[in-house]
């Protein structure tokens, strides 16, 4: 007997959509990266408050799975997903036009009250936009799809985000090499124009009043308390939420210290610390892409060997960078990046997948809610512990390359530690005990253009 053909990806729409993260990275590397380097190494601020701005957004993370849930429940003007999406995209980029106003206030005096003001209710707006949008873009993406091609389509799109990372710091490196007050407002304004451009670009009629775009009957929606406690009461769901949580502080502490790292121990200028993002964002588009393709023909919930291969591939390259700052051999700082990038990648690939062999299909919106707070939240403890990390060590008398390793040195062992919490997520079993789909993994094969 026939079985009928299983549904095809539109790869053209999936491409579409996927841009909304080239406009993703343009306005994330302004706060994550030139920002702090400004901050960090050009005004000679202490890397601890600077790393708790970074991290303020993401300590707001829960509300991310509220929105999710919102936009699962409760349709704006018709639709689920497009108002919630345009609603924090636009608290966004309103909120950039605030940074060039916060450096000139704490160049002139590093302990101004309203510059810490106008620095932390940026970071607060940006932070609620971030997480309006994020869960509900997230969505999107898996409503675009069929249910067996979303974790292709989730890949593609986070492919545009690792493409785009070294590409907006090559262009903020150009524009300004060295921080200058005029050039850095016209950086801000170069970046939220790009990103305007392509968040409308990317979205725009992708969803249309009146058209359903979640599975399930309404009337069977139950209280968002409710449904959260359900979600957690599930030892599985625990333990991969801990996974996808400690490898975010791991991997991403050195995101408030890298920038700063090479301007303190190699004496870089701007626009070379900034490129320092490219370099392991190409290596992990690289590693990402290779994945993608070794894998292809694995199941979503069959990935766990992938990711635990890229935590190992990601865990060596930050003992590198450990010997690097301790040894100050600047030469084998930008292979160490690239083999970070590289394993990074691998990680990625298999987390993502596994991440949706974790999302149930009638709840979709809470549970990529979930895995954004696991990631967001303590992407953002760890950009804090980044920078609290190295002044520790600094105010207990290490030299600053000394300080820099501790941070990287603990990076790998977080990673390490990650393997242990995936083998007791056993994503294969909650895939069976909920019935979902198996989906294949990182496949780009079968896709419609």
């Amino acid at each position: 007997m026939d079985h009928p053909p299983a549904p095809r990806l539109n790869i053209l729409r999936t491409l579409k959509i996927g841009t909304f993260h080239i406009g993703s990275a343009f306005v994330d590397l302004l706060t994550s990266g030139v920002l702090n380097r400004v901050l960090i190494t050009d005004l000679g601020i202490w890397a601890t408050p600077v790393a708790l701005l970074s991290a303020l957004r993401y300590l707001l993370a829960p509300l991310s799975i509220w929105a999710g849930y919102r936009s699962d429940t409760h349709p704006l003007f018709g639709m689920h997903r497009l108002p919630y999406i345009w609603l924090g995209r636009v608290l966004m980029l309103l909120s950039l036009l605030l940074l060039p106003v916060v450096t000139v206030i704490l160049a002139a005096n590093q302990i101004s009250v309203l510059g810490w003001v106008l620095a932390t209710l940026a970071f607060l707006i940006y932070g609620v936009g971030t997480l309006i949008s994020g869960s509900t873009y997230l969505a999107l993406v898996s409503d675009s799809a069929p249910p067996t091609k979303r974790g292709i389509a989730v890949t593609i799109v986070q492919i545009f985000l690792l493409v785009s990372f070294p590409i907006s710091a090559i262009v903020y490196g150009k524009m300004m090499p060295t921080y200058d007050p005029a050039i850095f407002w016209k950086v801000v304004l170069t970046g939220i124009v790009i990103a305007a451009i392509f968040f409308f670009f990317s979205i725009f009629g992708e969803e249309r009043p009146g058209q359903v775009t979640v599975t399930g009957d309404p009337q069977d929606q139950i209280p968002f308390t409710t449904l959260l406690r359900q979600m957690w009461a599930d030892r599985r769901t625990r333990m991969f939420f801990l996974f996808l949580s400690l490898g975010a502080i791991s991997a991403f502490a050195q995101d408030a210290v890298l920038e700063p790292f090479g301007g303190d121990v190699f004496k870089m200028e701007i626009g070379e610390t900034t490129r320092l993002n490219a370099y392991w964002g190409v290596g992990a588009l690289v590693g990402l892409i290779g994945t993608v393709i070794i894998t292809r023909k694995r199941i979503a919930h069959e990935q766990s060997g992938t990711a635990l291969l890229g935590l190992i591939l990601t865990a060596v390259p930050f003992i590198m960078l450990a010997f690097v700052a301790i040894s100050v051999t600047r030469w084998l700082l930008l292979p160490a990046l690239v083999f970070f990038g590289l394993g990074y990648g691998v990680y990625t690939a298999g987390a993502l997948s596994l991440m949706m062999a974790m999302t149930s299909d009638q709840r979709a919106g809470a549970y990529l809610g979930l895995w954004s707070v696991s990631q967001l939240v303590f992407r953002g403890v760890g950009i804090f512990l980044g920078g609290a990390i190295h002044d520790t060590a600094i105010l207990l008398g290490a030299s600053a390359p000394l300080a820099y390793a501790s941070v990287f040195f603990l990076e790998a062992v977080g990673m390490l530690a990650c393997i242990t919490l995936l083998i007791q997520a056993d994503v294969p079993g909650f895939v069976r005990s909920t019935g979902a789909q198996a989906m294949p993994a990182a496949s780009l094969a079968a896709v419609d253009m």
